[in-house]
């Protein structure tokens, strides 16, 4: 929760809550025993994360299928 002041670049990729709070509400929504799995989304402008997270997903769904 406290994560301005744990994370050194926090401030930047999170400039206010609402960039950081619906990562909770996912969090919230997932059972324990789900593990969470980033899914690669690439960079906008070299500085824009679009990666995603998922709870639950089937090993399939977290493969990226060649263009």
């Amino acid at each position: 929760m406290h994560y301005r002041e744990r994370a050194p670049h926090a401030l930047r990729a999170h400039p206010s809550d609402e960039h950081y709070l619906p990562l909770l509400v996912a969090l919230g929504a997932s059972r324990a025993d789900e593990r969470a799995s980033r899914i690669e989304g690439g960079m906008t402008y070299g500085v824009l994360s679009m990666d995603s997270f998922g709870f639950g997903l089937p090993e399939s769904a977290l493969r990226q299928e060649p263009a």
